[in-house]
């Protein structure tokens, strides 16, 4: 009998699909400190606008990408939902269906208004809702714990159904039929025949465990009851046991067919539609990626392919486009893990094993097919002579053409151990011997095309003579102030030979030099950073050397950016060669270049102090990843980098190895949904119906159509945004334009989609937006926005010719008093006159108005807000607090000048200071005046003229 049961269960084990164990999926959360209302989420559906909802145990929160809007009771308040505590949600057109312990609200998706429904409430009251189901049509099926209804999506009229059951659990099937849930057992329900066709006995549906079923575009039904999933088998009309987990419940599929399971107790489940597999996802405390909590409520699957996950301690969620980047790390008593996060250098043998050199020895990495799997061991180098080797700060590995394997360090010298010998030889600087390595410290190795092995190191370049097969010496060349033919510094990070057989050194200060070989005779030309030469390389901090496939060679600098070596120059200088520099002002993701490689479409992947900057040469553009994409903190190291033969890069830093294939990067091909979020005048919301100035500025909600209607004095206004593209949303662009005010598209980007106008001039206006989502996908169909700028009464040309006919009149009739006046004068000439009173000054106000203007003198002098050309009176105005009437004051009174007159004093002045500063003779007079403020070069002129009595060109011949 035993020897049966042990038989029974090796038969369940083999026939049972197989489970594993897996942290593929890293996650991201989302909690009360992001805004969401409670942790504790139930229930994930999206609407037919695009927006997310969650439904939690303290209230609902609807979620665009960017932001969350809570919705929750207040009593006595009818326009507020039923209740805080929902278990249920479903969607339908311009609705949301929200089930909560204390009864049904509906939402309406367009207005965000709860829908008044007397004869639901009626019906269903103050009773829990168990579940809600719409299938796309025009029907909501809702379950309380005693009665079962219909509703019509439109009408809102309610009917009750299967009073006999208790639904908990419902999923459309073929032919207008339906699979039921309910505490009889499964039903299939013939629902345009009110008729039952089948029972099947799989037990009671609980509506409390959160049972599920789901009928997917394969034609298969999959169902979780209690702590088991069925599938049907539609051959033989019967459902059969497919897994076992802990109180399974809710189920959604991806666009590749997989299921994903909820489990209360379990975590998360995926089946895997290509191998059969289950994978089950659990937290770890370990793990800030991991899923929240092993207590998971429901799952849904996106169009975007993003998996959302509400669990009991907040809501987690695994977007594929912020997890392109794998990587290797150091783990605290994890053996299959690297020795140290600091790595320098990557290199891959012919058996494909990876030598990974840190910062405390060597570590080789194996990897299954697929880079999976990595089998990590930590190389004992005393079995070959070197223990020293088992803590070194490994700087290179290099693998020559004879099959040597040579190790650099940053302070114990050079080992190399050659074929078929198994103790290392170690090389060292000694002092008072010439022959001996330049250096102690050897930072990185080339062997050029004739065999010749170079070391760069922190006191020259060494370079191997191997004539001697007893004793091998070297040939050091170092820096000299008194030949300039020499390396022009001994701090060597890079040794680099070209294609064309031209070997490059890089130093840390000295620049780049290039050997130049005739016969035995070796001299360097130099080449240094010249600030006034745009043709120089940009910085003489050269780390990195580096040629593409269409053989350009480039040098990353350690300040200022990537220089691309060009050659049609003049021959005379510098034998032709010059450069062309990009930085962070052309898009590079930082200015600290450690590392390049170029991927298998000719992109350039340049590893920065930030992340990853992918450079496509040919349009001149820039991508960048960070930690928000899943690259590693920390900063790169130089040259740490591998490609393999299949195209995989491998880049190493301070916090371990990230390594990816572009070619596996999944685009995101579907178009965003631009849509208005609010209208906000000074940073308030504007509701619709509220009356600003006595007029609605908004009629109804904000929809692609609705007309916006504001006052000319006041038209001041902000305007968010979002795309409804929820894969890496920070990456989502916008682009809009104002007709009648705008020339051009103006752009915003994910981290903060909004704009802002104002002073417009009186008129009609349309804002059109676009967006695309974060692979650069554009919905080329923009929304839009009407938006009116209402005449003041008091500037129309009636009015106008009205005012000037009456001052005319005025004017008049102040010339005829006048000369009474005079006439009445000169009667009383003789009557004395009065004193005049002088005005009273509070010497409160007085002391209160310095200060003011020391606290302006003080905006000028150290935070020069002059060199803003779009400084306007009200701007400085709120600099400091005041009214623009009484900076008014403030300038005429106290400094006696006007606005303008004061700010284009700073101006001037700071325009002389650039024209005799030498760092600014290579700008011009025009670029040096629009940087100071002024935006005209023509009232440039004027004012610089009128304030300094010469032309800025005059001024600056002057000076020099």
């Amino acid at each position: 009998m035993k020897m049966l049961k042990i038989y029974v269960s090796l038969i369940i084990v083999l026939l049972a699909p197989p489970i594993c164990w897996s942290q593929e999926y890293h996650f991201q959360h989302l909690t009360t400190v992001d805004g969401l209302s409670h942790n504790e989420v139930r229930k994930i559906v999206k609407d037919d606008k695009g927006f997310l909802w969650f439904g939690t145990q303290n209230g609902l929160s609807r979620y665009d990408g960017y932001r969350f809007k809570i919705f929750k009771n207040l009593p006595d308040d009818e326009t507020s939902i039923i209740g805080d505590k929902i278990y249920t949600l479903a969607t339908s057109k311009d609705k949301l269906w929200v089930g909560t312990v204390t009864g049904l609200s509906v939402i309406n998706t367009a207005t965000l208004e709860v829908v008044q429904t007397p004869d639901i409430f009626e019906l269903i009251g103050t009773n829990s809702i168990q579940q809600l189901y719409c299938d796309g049509s025009n029907l909501v099926w809702v379950s309380t714990e005693k009665k079962n209804f219909i509703i019509d999506n439109l009408s809102l009229e309610i009917t009750q159904v299967l009073e006999d059951y208790k639904i908990a659990a419902i999923a459309k099937g073929y032919d207008n039929t339906y699979w039921i849930g309910t505490d009889k057992g499964l039903l299939l329900y013939d629902f345009e025949n009110s008729l039952i066709i089948k029972t099947y006995g799989l037990g009671a549906f609980d509506s409390y465990g959160l049972d599920e079923i789901l009928t997917n575009t394969y034609g298969e039904v999959w169902i979780t009851i209690g702590s088991v999933i069925y599938r049907y088998q539609s051959e033989r009309d019967r459902f059969i046991e497919i897994y076992r987990a802990k109180s399974l419940n809710s189920m959604s599929q991806n666009n590749d067919g997989d299921i994903f399971f909820g489990s209360y107790g379990d975590g998360l489940l995926k089946y895997s539609r290509t191998t059969g597999e289950f994978k089950s996802y659990q937290s770890n405390p370990e793990s800030h990626q991991s899923i929240s909590s092993n207590d998971v409520y429901d799952v849904y699957v996106d169009n975007e392919g993003i998996v959302w996950v509400g669990t009991q301690e907040g809501l987690d969620f695994y977007d594929f486009t912020r997890h392109r980047f794998k990587s290797l790390i150091h783990l605290p008593g994890n053996k299959n893990s690297l020795r140290s996060n600091f790595v320098q250098t990557l290199f891959q043998d012919i058996n494909n094993i990876f030598w990974i050199g840190t910062r405390e020895g060597i570590d080789h990495v194996k990897f299954e097919e697929g880079y999976s799997d990595p089998k990590i061991t930590h190389i004992d180098m005393g079995k070959n002579g070197s223990q020293s080797l088992n803590s070194d700060y490994i700087t290179s590995v290099y693998r020559d053409s004879k099959e040597r394997l040579w190790i650099a360090t940053m302070s114990n010298g050079l080992f190399v151990i050659k074929k078929g010998e198994k103790v290392f030889t170690h090389f060292l600087q000694e002092e008072n011997q010439e022959t001996s390595i330049a250096s102690s410290s050897v930072r990185s190795i080339l062997e050029d095309h004739l065999g010749r092995m170079w070391f760069g190191t922190g006191r020259g370049l060494s370079l191997l003579d191997e004539q001697n097969d007893e004793e091998n010496t070297f040939e050091n060349f170092s820096y000299s102030k008194l030949n300039t033919n020499s390396l022009p510094s001994n701090d060597i990070q890079s040794v680099f030979e070209d294609s064309k057989n031209r070997i490059w050194i890089g130093t840390n200060e000295g620049g780049l030099a290039l050997l130049k070989e005739n016969g035995s005779s070796k001299r360097f030309l130099r080449f240094k950073h010249d600030p006034s030469d745009f043709g120089s390389i940009s910085n003489d901090e050269v780390f990195v050397i580096y040629e593409d496939a269409k053989q350009r060679v480039w040098f990353g600098t350690s300040a200022a950016g990537l220089n691309l070596l060009k050659e049609d120059g003049n021959k005379d200088i510098k034998g032709g060669y010059y450069f062309q520099n990009y930085t962070e002002t052309d898009g590079l993701s930082d200015n600290e270049i450690n590392a390049i490689l170029e991927d298998d479409e000719g992109d350039l992947w340049i590893a920065t102090n930030t992340g990853f900057s992918e450079f496509n040469i040919a349009t001149e553009t820039f991508t960048n990843y960070s930690t928000y994409d899943g690259v590693l903190k920390g900063k790169f190291r130089k040259n740490a980098k591998w490609k393999t033969k299949d195209g995989t890069l491998f880049f190493g830093g301070t916090a371990g190895v990230n390594y990816f294939n572009p070619d596996d990067f999944t685009l995101n091909k579907i178009p965003p949904k631009p849509i208005f979020l609010d209208l906000l005048i000074d940073g308030k919301v504007v509701e619709a119906g509220h009356l600003y100035d006595d007029t609605a500025i908004l009629e109804a909600p904000l929809y692609s159509g609705s007309i916006v209607t504001l006052p000319e004095d006041d038209n001041r206004f902000e305007i968010e945004f979002a795309s409804l593209s929820f894969a890496s949303p920070l990456r989502n662009q916008y682009a809009f334009k104002l007709i009648g005010f705008d020339k051009d598209w103006r752009y915003a980007t994910g981290k903060n989609p909004s704009t802002r106008y104002s002073n417009l001039k009186p008129g009609n206006y349309r804002f059109y937006l676009k967006a695309s989502n974060n692979d650069g996908i554009w919905n080329e169909d923009p929304i839009y926005l009407d938006i009116v700028v209402r005449t003041n009464f008091m500037n129309t040309n009636k009015i106008k010719v009205v005012i000037g006919v009456l001052l005319f009149i005025t004017l008049a009739l102040a010339i005829v008093y006048f000369k009474r006046f005079r006439n009445n004068r000169l009667m009383y000439k003789d009557v004395p006159k009065l004193k005049k009173l002088h005005k009273q000054v509070d010497p409160k106000v007085e002391a209160e108005n310095k200060e003011k203007i020391k606290e302006l003198n003080l905006l000028m002098e150290e935070d020069k807000i002059y060199l803003n050309s779009e400084l306007g009176l009200g701007h400085l105005a709120k600099k400091i607090g005041v009214s623009t009437n009484h900076l008014s004051v403030l300038l005429n009174d106290y400094i006696g000048k006007n606005f303008y007159d004061y700010i284009n004093h700073f101006r001037v002045e700071e325009v002389k200071r650039r024209l005799k500063d030498p760092r600014y003779q290579n700008h011009t007079i025009s670029s040096i005046g629009g940087d100071c403020g002024f935006n005209s070069k023509s009232a440039f002129n004027r004012i610089f003229k009128n304030l300094a009595g010469m032309t800025p060109s005059q001024y600056q011949k002057k000076e020099h």
